[in-house]
């Protein structure tokens, strides 16, 4: 710490000793010499009881210094005594703890004023001795008090900065955290509810066909196996995403086709040009797939055909599915809708838009994302 730094903050850290130190040299710069010899007349009581009164009132300086501007003016021009000493800490203080605008009113309005009194009591002899003494008393004062001020003013915006990009930095810091939550909270939706849904269908009907078609049954118990597999798996690598950051990889479309096929749901997949290279757009096409399967199993009444058709040859890449079910609309019971949310937020990182909702018969999501960017990936 450089020494002028450690003497500003021990003054910062101990005002009361400032304000003992100034009232007391205040107190002794008003005394005259009579006074300190103890040769005191009526006239000298009256200068001593108004040099008190204008030194006391150094306390309030730095909050009230409008007020104490006025008290030493007053207490000058009825004593005929200079008190340049408490003047000049005054207009310090209105420098410091104001403006330089506000110093500078008081130090013209109190010039003023104790310039008409010296006028009238000792006539222009005393009014050269009189500015050369004030003009000392308001040039310096308001020099070093302007220093003080900017720095200050400096200090208080660096302090200000320093705690806007604290909360900034923090507020980033929420927000990162949030947008992972929901983030987990998506994977986990398409890990877990998805795989359930399937696994449920499955097991229902290898309970139906258990006696009537035994090898038919055993088929789909060993799906139901190696689908909870799948999502242990599954789990297994979103944990580590989220304890090493690696990479989250591309699911199997054609697996995932397979599975709803399965399942009972007649999936019939159509593609158009080369798949996308890019790896997290691979990852959003996947999951939407997932998502509009797993909702037209769920809802959609005795559909006969389930479309997915993925159009990669054009701009934007078009993703179709679309059901012929009769009882399209999401059960009330259902509600939250988060599937569809999360769709809409995967697709929107890449600039895409989403259109889910019932036709004429069944229901139909529609997905459009452009192309990336040559070298881009999310």
């Amino acid at each position: 710490m450089e020494p002028d730094t450690g003497i500003r903050v021990f003054w910062a850290n101990h005002p009361h000793l400032a304000t003992v130190i100034v009232v007391a040299v205040s107190l002794f710069a008003g005394l005259d010499f009579d006074m300190l010899t103890g040769d005191m007349t009526r006239a000298s009581w009256w200068a001593v009881v108004v040099n008190t009164v204008i030194s006391l009132a150094l306390i309030w300086r730095r909050s009230w210094p409008w007020a104490v501007l006025a008290v030493t003016v007053t207490g000058d021009a009825l004593s005929g005594d200079t008190q340049l000493f408490a003047f000049a800490v005054v207009m310090y203080s209105l420098v410091v703890h104001r403006s330089l605008q506000a110093a500078t009113i008081g130090a013209v309005l109190s010039v003023a004023v104790l310039g008409v009194v010296t006028f009238q009591q000792e006539g222009h002899d005393g009014l050269g001795p009189f500015i050369g003494l004030y003009g000392l008393a308001v040039i310096i004062p308001v020099l070093v008090g302007g220093t003080v001020a900017t720095r200050r003013r400096h200090v208080r915006s660096l302090e200000d900065r320093a705690a806007r990009l604290a909360r900034e930095k923090e507020q980033e810091g929420k927000l990162a955290a949030a947008r992972e939550r929901v983030r987990i909270a998506h994977d986990m939706h398409d890990i877990v509810a998805h795989n359930l849904t399937i696994m449920v269908r499955l097991a229902d009907g290898a309970t139906a066909v258990a006696d009537t078609d035994p090898e038919r049954s055993r088929k789909a118990v060993q799906r139901v196996a190696a689908l909870g597999r799948e999502a242990m798996t599954d789990m297994r690598r979103l944990l580590g995403v989220l304890r090493d950051d690696s990479p989250d990889t591309p699911g199997d479309l054609e697996s995932l086709i397979e599975t709803f096929r399965i399942a009972g749901l007649p999936v019939t997949l159509r593609r158009h040009g080369p798949d996308p290279s890019s790896p997290g757009l691979q990852r959003v096409v996947f999951r939407v797939v997932q998502e509009s399967l797993t909702n037209a199993l769920r809802y959609a009444d005795r559909p006969t055909d389930v479309l997915v058709d993925l159009d990669y040859g054009d701009d934007p890449i078009r993703i179709v599915v679309a059901d012929d079910g009769r009882g399209t609309t999401p059960a009330p019971s259902v509600g939250s809708e988060q599937g569809l949310n999360a769709m809409r937020e995967r697709v929107a990182m890449y600039g895409g838009t989403v259109e889910a909702g019932r036709q004429v018969v069944g229901w139909t999501v529609r997905v459009d994302l452009p192309h990336p960017a040559e070298g881009a990936d999310v």
